[in-house]
């Protein structure tokens, strides 16, 4: 036996010693090998899943949400019109316009350039991320992000959503690669990597056409750039943005004359009440309560019945939590900062800036989950990236728990899709054989029948006023109606006068639910009830019954006798 005390012979290098702690690997460790071994399946798995559950998830009907109908309005008007759709952002009307005007008003082939849409949402996203932040982390976001029944489901309608989260993910992926650029190259100047600062310029131009609040990714740009002391850059940033966003200005101006009627969204959302102007604008302190409840809702509630762990039908609202929770966001934000994580710390920076501008914004009462939908799959990175970087170090079982965490949401939103799939299939299946109607409720069968009974049998130019006046549009392949989206007048008068200045010679009457899962004749949307019932007790003569649609729920069409 060697004697352990003898010298090794010259030339020859000590041993390594191994202890317990360098041999130790940790669970984060171990599943970040298994998965970057893995990753090629995992993403086509994500992928395919996504493309899979968006087929059937697939609404071949259009939304009761009025936008769902409103956009594919404001593109016609586009094409045939020439009204450029300045409300809610450009560009989504705009490029539909481009479908629209081969296809016509064509339901099916428009909701699949969404699903396309959300498809290079997903893909896009992986691109970004891809060897900058942990494997584990990143394949666990693809399929949290292509399960996600929420999202899934906006794939085949038709609002901005989709195509905004396709320009953010498209964005992340060029902005960072024009970081990895500006690392290695010794010319940093604008003039040296034009083409890499307009292609960014131009996706943040997209991403404001898309949505107002897209503007105010720049706030996370400048202070990204403050951070790291690239001061300079700021300036490149602006200057390859305006280069896309002042010609459009000018052409909107002097072609469209877009801003010289009002009615702009950013003025409604000035409004204390975007359904009355009468109450005035917002005050400072107005906005701040804004942001407070509009934080408590969204983090509280509407992210966790995203990724489907409450219920859709749950009111409950926790300070407590949203509080928790916008605490560990900023937490993991500066954790990406000390350690000089930049593509973290610019996710964060962004998703903070981004939400924070719409909970100013928006009034509390519009509530809509869509509003912080299109920035999940970036919070869950946050949240997930942070939980991560706080427990590497921790011990196994610590690690463990945080993966108990990402697999609760991942299960959560499967069993939620799949059930979603297969109470969708029998809907899917009836629409796509030529029952358009399958599926709504019968106060909507009704007003929907309605509507194409007055394209068919009315004269083309006689003009129906109607609750829901982009449903109507899209039914009646562009017929033009009405929108009488408030009672603008209760007196028989006003409510004539209104029509013949608007030269409306019809009103349809319908029984659209207030609660769509409750039928109830006392809870209806009665907002043309409202305006037409003094006219029948003041000139009961001038209200003509043309025609009914369905028994139970109906719809009445009256025509207004001058």
């Amino acid at each position: 036996m060697a004697n352990p005390r003898k010298p090794l012979p010259k030339g020859n290098k000590k041993p390594p010693v191994y202890t317990k702690e360098a041999i130790t690997v940790s669970l984060f460790d171990s599943l970040n090998i298994w998965v970057e071994k893995k990753s090629k399946v995992l993403t086509i798995t994500a992928l395919s899943c996504c493309a899979l559950f968006s087929i059937l998830l697939f609404q071949a009907k259009m939304d009761l949400g009025a936008d769902d109908s409103a956009y594919l309005q404001r593109a016609f008007d586009f094409i045939h019109k020439g009204i450029f759709p300045s409300y809610q952002g450009p560009l989504y009307p705009l490029v539909l316009s481009i479908f629209m005007a081969i296809v016509g008003i064509n339901i099916i082939f428009l909701k699949i350039v969404s699903l396309v849409f959300n498809f290079f949402a997903v893909y896009f996203m992986y691109k970004a991320f891809k060897n900058r932040i942990p494997a584990l982390i990143l394949h666990t976001i693809m399929l949290l992000y292509a399960l996600n029944t929420y999202i899934l489901s906006f794939s085949s309608l038709t609002y901005s959503e989709p195509l905004f989260m396709m320009l953010q993910s498209m964005l992340l992926y060029y902005f960072f690669k024009l970081g990895d650029k500006l690392e290695v190259s010794e010319d940093k100047t604008f003039r040296g990597n034009i083409r890499s600062w307009l292609t960014v310029g131009l996706f943040i131009f997209l991403l404001a056409s898309s949505r107002t609040v897209g503007f105010f990714a720049f706030a996370s740009f400048i202070v990204y750039f403050i951070a790291r002391k690239e001061y300079k850059y700021i300036l490149y940033l602006v200057g390859a943005f305006l280069i896309f966003q002042i010609p459009m200005t000018l052409l909107e101006k002097l072609i469209w004359h877009v801003g010289e009627n009002g009615g702009s969204q950013t003025s409604i959302l000035m409004l204390k009440d975007p359904y009355d102007p009468s109450a005035g604008t917002e005050t400072v302190n107005g906005f701040f309560q804004r942001f407070t409840g509009n934080s408590i809702s969204y983090l509280s509630k509407r992210f966790f019945q995203i990724i489907s762990l409450k219920s859709f039908d749950s009111t409950e609202q926790n300070g407590g939590l949203a509080f928790f929770f916008l605490v560990f966001c900023v937490l993991s934000l500066y954790r990406a900062f000390r350690s000089k994580k930049f593509p973290m710390l610019f996710v964060g920076l962004y998703v903070l800036s981004m939400m924070s501008a719409s909970f100013f914004a928006i009034q509390t009462r519009w509530d809509q989950p869509r509003i912080i939908m299109v920035f999940v799959p970036l919070l869950l990175l946050l949240v997930f990236y942070g939980l991560y970087d706080l427990l590497k170090k921790a011990p196994w079982g610590l690690q463990f728990l945080m993966i108990i965490v990402i697999i609760i949401p991942l299960f959560a939103s499967l069993s939620s899709t799949l059930k979603a799939a297969k109470t969708n299939s029998v809907v899917l299946s009836k629409n796509l054989h030529g029952d358009v109607f399958y599926g709504y409720t019968p106060d909507w069968v009704n007003y929907l029948r309605m509507s194409q009974w007055c394209a068919d049998n009315l004269p083309k130019d006689a003009k129906v006023g109607v609750r829901k006046s982009g449903m109507s549009f899209v039914y009646t392949n562009g017929k033009e109606f009405l929108a009488i989206n408030r009672a603008y007048y209760t007196d028989a008068d006003s409510v004539l006068a209104f029509f013949k200045r608007n030269k409306a010679e019809y009103v349809v009457l319908a029984s659209l639910r207030m609660n769509p899962n409750v039928a109830d004749e006392h809870s209806i949307i009665n907002t043309i009830q409202q305006m037409m019932v003094p006219v029948a007790q003041k000139y009961p003569q001038k209200l003509k019954l043309v025609h009914q649609e369905g028994n139970a729920e109906p719809a009445y069409l009256y025509q207004i006798v001058n």
